[in-house]
């Protein structure tokens, strides 16, 4: 006891010593905050305190006596106006909405720890509701993808879409698991099968992985994608492994030709847009010619539309920047060579359709027959390209007839689409070795019984001859009409169904999770701990709904005090 109250006594010399001799710093929820910068001291020590305020704020030494007391109430009360502005927005919005309840939102304590703790129980709520519909996946797939965030730390997300025997989906971030030293196949492999344990998920009712096209996912020995057809063969499944359809969608546009047109493209934009004053006269030329565009665009190479859209807009504005260049005399010009032009205008007509494509696949929860469905569909779309361009024909291509293309470039364009087709052919190799069963799961009313496997053809064709379920076909979406199909006459169609609509087709969700995680993992925020990043994320992303009501009265008291 004697100890105790020791150590209160020097608690309070040392905090009246740094609050009123020499320290900007002030005890905020039990932390020692500094109030120049708002960060906290992790151990309330005089030679933690001294370092922070030495090596970051020297120029505050200054203040002295009176002088600082004074600074230091200011930096106080602008930080607790800060804190305070939430709770006055929500008795505000209390007063206009419930006036009976501003008392109640009046003592809702917004301070970091109550708020880190409420997240902490809504993203368990979630996780325990994960645990509870996992119980009841008769198949599930898993959708991996793995980056760093702004403190270098290796994070590999891990999103699973199950289905359960009603064909109900339920698709949630079941983890978010930090790689402390290297990221091969098998650490990947290793960090999988924790999240697999918590929700007790069973590697035998594992249809489907899709990662993106790093040899630590798809290499065909020590790969995630191998490590776990492995596992999951060794417990008498199989697995289906796919390269996230997005990330082949982009490696086959990059083949296209044609880069040194876009490399001079990207120099004449930089050329205007690398400096500022250069940049400022482009933009009032625009606007005083009463132009379409007020700027032009830059590229990059990270964003999956930037090409085509970049193009677009210097296409559109070529005549423009042609002569804004020209009068400013610069030694970048736009080339007056007409193949130039004509190569210009080639690229922006396909990367249009290429963009158009990317966005069709974009998606949280497509059907991967869906997504195959667009891919199959602008493989005919190229070979409908190629006879035109064969035939001079240039209804699909408003760029190419604009520059009035001569026709001997004609060739060389078709040529091109041709190689872009049979790249499209290589690159879907994964998705082209489960089109039998997509097709039974898309036109199962059209697929001849002598296609597929022959523990399907009988119950096939008592399935087709059904005039009921032909008519909720043509009337229902997919994933509406197959709970309707009968667990007892059609159990294999239902379950070749059930592993359809549980597959990923790509990785779109862990990369649009990345971007969240980016937004939360800032510089500012780069000591956020990895359990917490996987809180906010889990609440960022999941479709299922907190239990409030559970969570309130599972708290013995409603502490307001802090």
């Amino acid at each position: 006891m004697e100890r105790q109250q020791q150590w209160h006594t020097d608690k309070r010399h040392f905090k009246q010593k740094w609050e009123d001799d020499y320290f900007f710093f002030a005890e905020i929820s039990s932390k020692a905050v500094c109030l120049i910068c708002q960060q906290s001291v992790a151990v309330l020590k005089e030679y933690n305190i001294r370092r922070h305020y030495e090596t970051k704020h020297a120029v505050f030494s200054r203040y002295k006596g009176e002088a600082r007391q004074k600074k230091s109430s200011e930096l106080l009360s602008k930080l607790r106006s800060q804190q305070a502005t939430l709770t006055r927005c929500l008795s505000t919005a209390a007063s206009i909405m419930c006036p009976s309840q501003e008392r109640v939102f009046s003592q809702i304590s917004l301070s970091r720890n109550t708020v880190t703790r409420r997240v902490e129980d809504l993203s368990r709520d979630i996780r325990d509701q994960l645990t509870v519909k996992s119980r009841d996946f008769v198949a599930f797939s898993l959708a991996c993808d793995e980056s760093t965030d702004i403190s270098d730390s290796a994070q590999l997300l891990v999103f699973v879409r199950g289905i359960n025997a009603d064909m109900e989906i339920t698709q949630e971030l079941a983890g978010l698991e930090t790689l402390r030293g290297t990221t091969k196949g098998e650490d990947l492999f290793a960090a999988v099968s924790r999240v697999l344990d918590k929700y007790n998920l069973s590697w035998d009712k594992m249809v489907g992985i899709t990662t993106d096209g790093a040899p630590a996912m798809i290499g065909k020995k020590a790969g995630l994608t191998a490590l776990i057809s492995q596992k999951v063969s060794e417990c008498g499944g199989k697995v289906a492994q796919y390269h996230c359809i997005l990330h082949q969608e982009q490696l086959c546009a990059k083949t296209i030709g044609l880069a040194d047109v876009v490399r001079d493209v990207v120099k004449i934009i930089n050329c205007i847009r690398s400096k500022a004053l250069s940049h400022r006269q482009f933009r009032a030329f625009l606007d005083e010619v009463d132009a379409q565009y007020k700027d032009i665009l830059y590229h990059q190479e990270v964003r999956w539309l930037s090409r085509g859209t970049v193009l677009k807009r210097f296409f559109e504005l070529r005549q423009l920047i042609a002569e804004f260049l020209s009068s400013a005399s610069r030694d970048t010009q736009i080339p007056t060579d007409k193949r130039w032009i004509f190569d210009v205008a080639f690229m922006v007509d396909i990367t249009d359709l290429l963009n158009n494509l990317n966005v069709k696949l974009q998606g949280k929860e497509q059907i991967i027959t869906e997504l195959f469905d667009h891919i199959k569909a602008f493989q005919m779309k190229l070979q409908l390209l190629c006879r035109h361009l064969s035939a001079g024909n240039f209804a699909h291509f408003p760029s190419l007839r604009d520059v009035n293309v001569e026709v001997d470039r004609l060739p060389e364009y078709g040529e091109l689409l041709s190689n872009l087709n049979k790249e499209f052919n290589l690159r879907f190799v994964d998705f082209k070795k489960t089109a039998g069963d997509m097709e039974l799961f898309s036109q199962p009313f059209s697929v001849s019984p002598d296609s597929v496997p022959e523990h399907l053809q009988m119950e096939l064709i008592e399935f087709q001859c059904d005039t009921e379920l032909r008519r909720k076909f043509v009337s229902l979406p997919l994933r509406d009409f197959y709970p309707h199909v009968s667990k007892q006459r059609y159990p294999q169609m239902r379950k070749n169904a059930q592993v359809m609509l549980s597959l990923f087709g790509s990785t779109y969700i862990c990369e649009q999770t990345f971007s969240l995680m980016n937004l939360n993992k800032i510089k500012l925020r780069g000591t956020l701990t990895d359990s917490h990043l996987q809180d906010i994320l889990t609440l960022s992303v999941s479709k299922l709904q907190p239990n409030i009501q559970s969570l309130i009265k599972s708290k013995d008291q409603l502490h307001v005090s802090h």
